[in-house]
């Protein structure tokens, strides 16, 4: 078996009676972690060869051919001291003495790493099914052999009401409608297939894959009002069944494909789905820290594309040769250069003739624009600055007591510090507003130094910074600065953002006595501010008109901007100029060793593009390509997982986003291999690939326990059973709106809010409580906050979307009992679902009970039960009935 092949390839001849790769397993699975070919070599030691073996690291010859007992390696594994951790067992120990006995016979003298034979980098192969009597899918023929090699077999067939269930909350997510219990099983498949809701359902999987998420995440947090139009396309393109290898495509290079289609430029949406540390990327002044981040930002990128089509932590690589699979530094830098061109934020698409019509119209409106707010500034400003000097001097006051001062600001800033004396101090600004630093007055007290109306001679930057210089006669004493940009209108253009005060006696040695870095950034702590009445009110009778005039005016101009040629501003792909890419040394942004051009992974063969291409865009067509590649051996055998793993609750390899040695051996090695091949074969249609599996025998058996079964596997990865699923948090929230009669149809668009950013200065996006309407659609199109309070759907392991969940946690706790007994969302639902038991039910208990029961579980209560839940109802009420109802089981599990 693929899967089974050893770091080293060992002959069988000659060898003893173990098995002919039990030391081949040994090293690939134990010491190649450490030793292998591309590690680090610890001790100097290196196990990808046998002339490696002979020479042995810092504790000299590894083996002694003939000699067992007089090598080191046999040594240290009878002593326990390798592998770290771990006795091997008897058979294992044995296996390598009798191999070392022999000779160590080694395949022809090559020196072959095994990390570019690993099974998923052999293409896969075109299985023939196993001949097994009543298995007429492919698929239950790969299963059963492998169960009947443990003598095992599939369970019973569920019953119909169970099939039918199981499928409409697997493929669509939502619970059937009565009339559906009665068609038959293959109608059913054929029917949610076809269905708006089954790309709702699997979009919701494929963006836990891509950690998509609409804020930034990080210390600003900013919404992504735009980033909505990505999963709408990942939703549209499920429904119509794209064929995968295109929905690759477009996703890595949907806008070089065709650039002046939004949905298709939408779909790279998916490059930039992740968080993004729009501080470090856009704010700082360091250089250092903005290579960094743009670093970062290419990491992502590539991490991205690793994890969801090929399963690869190809990320391993960023600092070091990957520690375990076959992937260079180099390799890994080669990606990087394909994404060069690539940033995150906004950007606008249209035609060229949509552009020219919308620049055309535009033109003259936000001329008059401009001049129309130029009038209102001057009317307003000079009030509203009045206002504030006032205001921003009373808030100092009230922060006394804090350590630092109110944000840095046109109008009015001070610092204080311990009284210090010297000849000379210097005013340091390195960042401001607008072209030229202003300052109105800068004041040094109790010296009773003030300098006005100083302008500087040319832009600032933290490497040239101007400077304003104070020179005493004698020692002067200074414990406060105030300074001001523009006193009489406030305006940033000036204004002064970064600086410090330094202190010398002697004008060569300088310290530090307060800095920008004293006051509070303007996004923590929010200022006092002027509203519109107020300056409204300090106005005279003529300038009060002026001002309304003024802003009718504006109200109208911007009505008629708004009714411009419509251009579609996406979050997605952003271009940026073509960055060079270098291999950089253990990682550091500093320490460039090489410029490196677009690769692709050797391991895996293949070269997409010329190494001195210059284009952008076709670099990433390129790698689109060759990830898309029918003879790329791991991208239809990771999605063909994937899927499997939505259905089965186990992967045929347990890790969906890691097919590399440190990832699972498959289960089912030639299923997977016969899967990914008739894939292609049937155009990479996942809904071919959805009703191979759902006609299965082995998906349509019961959920039952067979203790037999259950004592050879029980974490069922012989599929002798299907599992019994609970509901995830946006099946369940969507079960619940759908039953109490009030999920809102709408689909695709904005997304609506459940959580909303916090007051000024705050990244928490606080928990809504907006029930109603316009908040009852599917919970796919909820706005997906980073840094969010908990909303009940969290209780019911909601992913972070802040890192890629390719399988989400199923946890079990009393906060999730607590959650359905008294969240105030769930709370309100049972009572709506009363009212439609009540109105769909009037004649009487007995028809609400069973009423409930159909809607709920699709079958009718036993008389016992109706007797019982009568009894509930007088007791308490109709909506704590319904409300225990949605707490049971029944309901929240899928059988």
């Amino acid at each position: 078996m693929l899967g089974w092949i050893s770091t080293i390839s060992l002959l069988a001849a000659g060898a003893p009676a173990a098995p002919p790769d039990a030391v081949g397993r040994l090293l690939a699975t134990q010491c190649a972690k450490c030793h292998g070919a591309g590690s680090a070599h610890l001790s100097d030691f290196d196990i990808s060869s046998r002339d490696s073996l002979l020479k042995g690291g810092k504790h000299g010859p590894a083996i002694v051919p003939g000699d067992a007992s007089g090598s080191r390696l046999y040594q240290w594994i009878v002593e326990g001291k390798m592998p770290p951790g771990e006795k091997l067992d008897a058979a294992t120990t044995t296996a390598v003495g009798d191999w070392i006995n022999a000779g160590a016979p080694w395949d022809g003298g090559k020196t072959t790493s095994n990390r570019q034979r690993w099974w998923a980098f052999e293409p896969p192969l075109k299985r023939t099914p196993p001949a097994i009597a009543g298995a007429a899918n492919p698929i239950d023929a790969f299963l059963l052999a492998k169960l009947r090699e443990k003598r095992l077999d599939f369970n019973p067939p569920a019953d119909p009401r169970t099939l039918i269930r199981r499928l409409y909350f697997d493929l669509t997510g939502l619970p059937p409608k009565s009339e559906d219990y009665g068609q038959t099983y293959q109608q059913a498949v054929e029917r949610l297939l076809q269905s708006r809701h089954y790309g709702e359902r699997w979009a919701r999987h494929w963006l836990d894959v891509v950690r998509f998420g609409e804020t930034d995440g990080g210390e600003h947090n900013y919404e992504r009002m735009n980033a909505w139009p990505y999963r709408d396309w990942v939703i549209e393109s499920l429904n119509q069944d794209k064929p995968y290898d295109q929905f690759i495509r477009e996703q890595i290079a949907g806008d070089v494909l065709n650039p002046e289609d939004p949905k298709t430029v939408a779909a790279t949406g998916f490059l930039v789905a992740g968080p993004w540390d729009s501080v470090s990327a856009v704010l700082n002044k360091d250089e250092t820290l903005r290579l960094q981040a743009r670093m970062d930002e290419l990491d992502d990128m590539v991490t991205t594309v690793g994890h969801s089509f090929l399963a690869l932590t190809v990320n391993c690589a960023r600092c070091h040769d990957h520690k375990f699979d076959p992937i260079p530094s180099r390799d890994y830098y080669r990606m990087t250069a394909f994404f060069s061109a690539v940033g995150f934020g906004e950007r606008e698409v249209a035609t060229g003739q949509q552009r020219k019509l919308r620049a055309e119209y535009l033109k003259p409106l936000r001329k008059e624009m401009d001049e129309a707010r130029k009038r209102l500034a001057d009317i307003e400003d000079p009030v509203r600055a009045r206002l504030l000097i006032t205001r921003y001097q009373e808030f100092d006051r009230q922060r006394a007591g804090e350590p630092r001062r109110i944000a840095v600001n046109p109008i009015w800033n001070r610092n204080q510090f311990s009284e210090t004396r010297a000849r000379c101090f210097r005013f340091v600004i390195s960042s401001h507003g607008g072209k030229k630093a202003h300052l109105d007055f800068l004041e040094l007290s109790p010296a009773g130094h003030r300098i006005e109306n100083w302008t500087a001679e040319e832009t600032a930057t933290p490497d040239k910074p101007q400077t304003i210089e104070i020179r005493f006669q004698q020692p002067g004493a200074v414990s406060e600065i105030r300074f001001s940009s523009d006193l009489r209108r406030g305006s940033k253009d000036g204004a002064v953002s970064v600086y410090r005060l330094d202190a010398s006696d002697d004008g060569q040695v300088w310290r530090t006595l307060c800095s920008s870095l004293d006051h509070v950034g303007n996004v923590e702590v929010e200022l006092p501010t002027v509203s519109g009445e107020e300056i409204e009110a300090a106005l005279t009778p003529e300038a009060r008109t002026e001002r309304s005039r003024m802003l009718a005016e504006i109200e109208r101009l911007q009505r008629n901007m708004d009714e411009a040629p419509a251009v579609v501003t996406l979050y997605a792909a952003k271009p940026r100029e073509l960055e060079k890419a270098y291999l950089l040394e253990r990682g550091n942004v500093k320490r460039p060793v090489e410029e490196v051009s677009p690769g692709v992974l050797s391991a895996l063969g293949g070269e997409p593009l010329p190494a001195d291409s210059k284009d952008a865009g076709p670099r990433r067509l390129a790698l689109a390509n060759w990830i898309a590649s029918s003879k790329n051996p791991l991208t239809a055998r990771v999605v063909v997982n994937r899927v499997w793993y939505y259905h089965f609750g186990n992967g045929i390899v347990n890790t969906p986003s890691d097919f590399g040695v440190n990832g699972d051996r498959p289960s089912h090695p030639e299923l997977l291999d016969w899967l990914a091949v008739a894939f292609i074969e049937n155009g990479w249609s996942l809904k071919w690939l959805h009703r191979q599996i759902v006609s299965t025998l082995a998906y349509q058996q019961s959920a039952a326990i067979e203790e037999k079964a259950f004592a050879i596997d029980a974490g069922n990865r012989l599929v002798w059973r299907m599992p019994l699923k609970r509901m995830d948090a946006e099946m369940l929230r969507d079960s619940i709106l759908d039953v109490s009669g009030n999920l809102n149809p709408e689909a695709s668009g904005p997304s609506f809010l459940l959580q909303k950013k916090g007051s000024r200065g705050s990244y928490i996006y606080a928990a809504l409580n907006n029930d109603g309407p316009e908040v009852w659609r599917r919970a796919v199109y909820r706005l997906v906050v980073r840094g969010g309070e908990r909303i009940m759907m969290d209780s019911f392991d909601c992913p972070d979307p802040s890192v890629a969940t390719p399988q989400r946690a199923i946890s079990n706790t009393p906060v999730q009992a607590l959650a359905l007994m008294n969240n105030e969302f769930v709370i309100r639902q049972a009572g709506l679902f009363a009212r439609r038991l009540e109105r769909e039910a009037p004649r009487g208990r007995t028809e609400q009970i069973r009423l409930a029961y159909h809607l709920l579980y699709g079958r009718k209560p036993e008389a016992k039960e109706i007797e019982r839940d009568a009894g509930f109802i007088a007791a308490q009420s109709l909506a704590a009935y319904a409300r225990v109802l949605l707490n049971s089981n029944e309901f929240i599990y899928v059988p």
